[in-house]
């Protein structure tokens, strides 16, 4: 599987719109690519672009704290099949690692709607 994984400067998984890094873990090879985040330069259309990149980078899951997704990325991600790692605030990276290696973790189809992030259209 190919997990999305945003993080800050101290590895901590953040949602889209704060990290500056975007990780894509393979956990078959257990290795990583590390990319700027490309939400960090838009005014608008932060996650859905950030959502598009990692695709095209072969993510087929995400790793999601609570406000990664805003409506509209997310309904964009559930009609793509992405798999969320529902997560909560402050886990680092190399502990979400360990309980993805270990199986504690398991990726799901939808995330607490209470999480999702509105989407505000001007």
């Amino acid at each position: 599987m190919i997990i999305a994984i945003v993080i800050d400067k101290d590895e901590k998984i953040v949602p889209i719109v704060e990290g500056e890094k975007i990780r894509i873990y393979d956990t078959e090879t257990n290795e990583y690519q590390e990319f700027p985040n490309p939400a960090l330069a838009l005014e608008e259309g932060r996650r859905g672009s950030t959502l598009k990149f990692v695709e095209q980078k072969g993510a087929t899951a995400f790793a999601a704290p609570p406000q990664t997704f805003c409506e509209l990325s997310y309904e964009k991600a559930i009609e793509d099949q992405i798999k969320f790692f529902h997560l909560p605030l402050g886990l680092f990276f190399s502990q979400f690692k360990e309980q993805v290696d270990q199986k504690r973790i398991d990726s799901k189809g939808v995330l607490p709607r209470n999480e999702i992030a509105p989407s505000f259209i001007l």
